[in-house]
């Protein structure tokens, strides 16, 4: 399934989250207010890696073969820190 690049402020959402979210809302100020919610519970609960990892793939579009290159660690090893982040994306997602 081919990604899509998603560029919300500095922040990043699966496009399964967000559209969950894009659908959800009545208005556009309910829409934004829940996703600052969830921007704000992104700074405090991903590392910096982790956010690092899914700026770079989602938003500047950069491969995984590419962070591990210019981090010098595995390809699996940023593989892992986008799933991670993605699971606490959703994770915080479920109680909005």
């Amino acid at each position: 399934m081919p990604r899509k690049c998603v560029n919300c402020d500095s922040f990043v959402f699966d496009a399964l989250v967000f559209d969950k979210y894009r659908g959800s809302g009545t208005n556009a100020a309910e829409l934004r207010r829940k996703l600052d919610i969830v921007y704000r519970a992104m700074a405090k609960e991903l590392t910096p890696i982790e956010l690092k990892a899914l700026t770079d793939y989602y938003v500047r579009g950069v491969k995984m073969k590419d962070i591990a290159k210019e981090r010098g660690v595995h390809p699996s090893t940023v593989t892992r820190q986008i799933r991670r982040a993605k699971d606490k994306i959703k994770h915080i997602t479920n109680y909005y």
